[in-house]
């Protein structure tokens, strides 16, 4: 690839970086007013609907076979439904700023994911850069006290969501020899098919006033996450993946926190407390380290 391409795609990769980070405030606001997996269902409607027409705006005569459909549903099944249940509950009961933290720990969960799937340990180093990660998650998770009410649930809640991108990156690996608009939208229709009847019960049991679902901000933050966060993000995100590689864009991840933090405070007036820089600073150094590690072991 030449070095202009690649400039561009790097570039891009960092502009939904940018916009992925002002997510989890979007998301605070959002989930105030539409429960979680509702608020999720709505949001992959809109990035289907713009995922689609763009499939029709651009026919190439390609269609993806049965393996490609069925590792499809599954990446839509983990990076879609899954994370975004947990993601969308988990921010309800954090900060934005503690989320975006726990969700750089994305790359060391995608490491030991790839290592189960290739059937090959990491070295030594690595993990012990892992648990050093799990150190600093701990003390962000904690760093509230012992209770396990309010933030601590929605921490926890978030870490799953990062495990589940890890094995949804696994399969945008796998879908790597095919089109790449054609696989986001077919993930993105499986995600969304997913979340229905898990929407259903939900707004079964909570019975929320649709009618505030209208309030413009809530609008206006919806269609910022179903257009830039989801319907152009993720194509240009699978798209980063398989040019760039999967290890360079997992870097890009720890990014997000710096964004969040900011839009944290700027928007929603969250001041983070010293044990989540402390907490962040561990985590970040422990993902950093055994993210290089991996990808040493990887060239090697």
């Amino acid at each position: 690839m030449n070095t202009k391409n690649n400039t561009l795609n790097v570039s891009l990769a960092l502009l939904v970086i940018f916009f992925w980070g002002i997510s989890f405030v979007a998301i605070k606001v959002v989930v105030s007013v539409i429960p979680p997996i509702t608020m999720a269902l709505f949001r992959f409607m809109i990035s289907f609907l713009i995922l689609w027409i763009f499939s029709k705006i651009r026919p190439n005569g390609q269609k993806l076979t049965r393996k490609a459909k069925a590792l499809s549903a599954l990446a839509g099944l983990w990076g879609i439904t899954i994370y975004f249940i947990f993601e969308n509950f988990g921010v309800n009961f954090t900060t934005p700023a503690q989320a975006s933290i726990l969700i750089a720990t994305v790359p060391i969960f995608t490491i030991l994911i790839m290592d189960v799937s290739r059937k090959k340990m990491s070295g030594i180093l690595l993990y012990v850069m892992s648990f050093l990660s799990l150190i600093g998650v701990s003390i962000i998770i904690l760093s509230n006290g012992f209770d396990f009410r309010g933030d601590v649930i929605g921490d926890l809640l978030v870490l799953v969501a990062a495990i589940s991108w890890g094995m949804y990156t696994l399969y945008v690996e796998k879908l790597s020899g095919y089109d790449n608009l054609l696989t986001t939208v077919e993930m993105t229709k499986w995600g969304l098919i997913f979340l229905i009847p898990f929407s259903a019960v939900e707004m079964y049991i909570r019975k929320p006033n649709v009618l505030s679902f209208f309030r413009p901000d809530v609008i206006l933050w919806l269609l910022f996450l179903g257009t830039l966060c989801s319907g152009f993000g993720y194509l240009i995100w699978n798209y980063a993946v398989r040019t760039v590689g999967s290890r360079t864009t997992s870097n890009f991840i720890y990014l997000i926190p710096v964004v969040s933090v900011i839009a944290d405070a700027a928007i929603l007036r969250n001041i983070p407390s010293v044990w989540l820089y402390i907490g962040g600073g561990v985590t970040m150094v422990g993902v950093i380290a055994g993210e290089r590690l991996g990808r040493k072991e990887e060239l090697s």
